[in-house]
């Protein structure tokens, strides 16, 4: 018979196996990504879900950096707390931005420290992206409702005075010599009156695009994207070569829509990626369907080769008054006219983009009374 000692060991080894064993299937069972790190960034564990982020096998995640690993970064996240946790310090839960897959992360850290007096890190990312999406809709719409009614008075109100400048001003120039010693002026004064009147437009467009019950007809989408193009490439500089892609491929294009209000989308939408490519570039518009289970969809996608938008300035894209262009270029209110145009139409539009690589703006519409394809 064996010695009781090597008995003892045996049930020992055993019982730490199946300690190892469950705890790996603990961790495996948690669907958030979870490593645990050193300070120097080493992963040492590494559960199933984060393996599937990274794209790879638990073996070969282990004793990489956790930044290489996550977000295929050459160095540590932007906003990382894991050094601070691991001195030590009591970490709430911050939120870090990962370019690899474009998602936001909350992450949930906890310092351990075993028998030697080493210490690591365990990270647990929880995905917060379509929370984070609905948070910003919730606090957009309570400006919009708020803001609103401030554009619409405001409007109005500046509405009469600005005619009187636009009118006076145009029966000036009717009247004086283009040689004149102030012809110049009057033209600069009814260039910044009509400049003032799209800026009114705009808020009065704003004001009241809630309450404004669209007027519905059918709508060819391949033909309002053709018309909304010629309209958005007027007064573009014959210096800038753009090169305009189409891709319209949609076997469904006809909507029950409001084709006023859908160009007011697209040619938005143009003008924005013209005024990206300040240098020149390519515009692409595709269009293809989608069905889930009954309902159809026409997807419509507007992509530039532009500047791109920043991460902390995509998500305030669609907030009134929010722009990235120089003073004087624009007023900041297209896009949130574009995403309340949507919204009323039952359409919804997102937005992604990389900063001198390009945006891509995400249409979506519903097919009210689905067209069979022609021919068919």
């Amino acid at each position: 018979m064996p010695p009781a000692d090597t008995k003892k060991n045996e049930h020992t080894i055993i019982f730490v196996e199946e300690l190892k064993r469950q705890w790996l299937e603990t961790i495996d069972a948690i669907p958030d990504p979870l490593i645990v790190v050193g300070p120097d960034y080493s992963i040492s564990k590494a559960n199933m879900a984060m393996s599937e982020v990274a794209g790879t096998t638990v073996k070969k995640i282990v004793n990489k950096k956790c930044y290489e690993v996550f977000a295929a970064r050459k160095s540590p996240c932007e906003n990382c707390r894991m050094q601070k946790s691991s001195e030590g310090d009591h970490m709430p839960g911050y939120e870090i931005y990962n370019k690899k897959n474009d998602r936001w992360y909350e992450v949930a850290t906890r310092r351990l420290k075993n028998l030697s007096g080493q210490t690591s890190v365990v990270q647990i990312y929880r995905d917060r992206t379509d929370a984070k999406k609905l948070q910003n809709q919730m606090a957009q719409n309570e400006k919009l409702a708020s803001i609103g009614q401030l554009a619409g008075g405001f409007a109005h109100e500046i509405n009469n005075p600005l005619g009187g400048i636009l009118v006076f001003s145009q029966m000036m120039l009717r009247e004086m010599k283009k040689t004149g010693k102030h012809y110049q002026d009057v033209v600069e004064i009814e260039h910044a009156a009509r400049r003032c009147k799209s800026i009114v437009e705009n808020l009065l467009a704003y004001s009241r695009q809630r309450p404004v019950k669209p007027l519905l007809e059918p709508v060819d989408i391949h033909e309002l994207i053709q018309s909304s193009l010629k309209l958005a490439t007027l007064g573009l500089a014959k210096t800038t070569h753009h090169e305009t892609k189409l891709n319209l491929k949609a076997p469904i294009h006809t909507l029950i829509s409001d084709k006023n209000r859908l160009t007011q989308v697209f040619i938005n939408l143009f003008k924005n990626a013209f005024q990206a490519m300040a240098k020149g570039g390519q515009l692409s518009v595709s269009t293809s369907s989608n069905s889930v289970r009954t309902q159809h969809f026409l997807l419509v996608e507007v992509a530039d080769r532009g500047c791109g938008i920043s991460p902390a300035d995509l998500i305030k894209i669609f907030e009134p008054f929010f722009t990235t262009k120089d003073p004087g270029q624009g007023t900041g209110l297209g896009l949130s006219i574009v995403h309340g145009i949507m919204q009323d139409l039952g359409g919804t539009i997102e937005v992604k983009s990389k900063i001198n690589k390009g945006t891509t703006f995400s249409l979506s519409f519903p097919v009210l009374q689905p067209q069979k394809t022609a021919g068919k």
